[in-house]
Parts: structure tokens; sequence; C-alpha cells
């Protein structure tokens, strides 16, 4: 089923956010309740962490927190990627 947008706004009709449509997706609660806290500036590093959701009883956030990807790491990472493109490129023109 598609499902069309759900707009949240606020008491002035000012949108805040857009769910998106959804294709062959299922439909939305009618009676969903948005909740909402404030976590203060600078009080998570999002280039090291992420919030993943938040506890219901201590209305905390929940962080995961990840390790940076290392300079090393990238080059590898873009060198890997480069490989793909060229294999993909060989395939194309019937290198391999």
């Amino acid at each position: 089923m598609n499902i069309g947008n759900r707009i949240y706004y606020n008491h002035e009709g000012e949108i805040l956010f857009q769910a998106g449509e959804i294709e062959n997706g299922e439909l939305r609660p009618v009676d969903e309740v948005v909740n909402y806290i404030d976590v203060d500036y600078g009080a998570v590093d999002y280039s090291t962490s992420q919030i993943i959701s938040i506890d219901i009883e201590t209305k905390q956030p929940v962080i995961q927190w990840f390790a940076p990807e290392t300079a090393e790491e990238k080059r590898i990472r873009e060198l890997e990627e480069d490989i793909e493109l060229l294999k993909a490129d060989a395939e194309i023109g019937g290198i391999l």
C-alpha cells in the first residue's frame, strides 16, 4: 500500500518534520502520540556517537558510541571502493 506524507507541525502551522511518502508500506497509526526531549547543545559528541533511542522511563537519550574512522581506514575503504569501480568499468567495457 502506498502511504502519503505525514507532516508534523506546531500550533502556529509551522512544519517541524515531514515523514515522507512510503511505497508498499504499512499504515501509520492514527492515534500516534509524539513526545520530545531537549538535549543540551554539546552534550553529545556526534562525531563519535549517535542517539539511537530514548529511554521511556528516564526520558534520557540512549547513546551508541563508535570509533571514528582513522586516516588509514579511510584510505583502505577508498581504495576498496576504487577497485570495485574499476571492476564494474572493466565488466561494462568487456575487459573481464
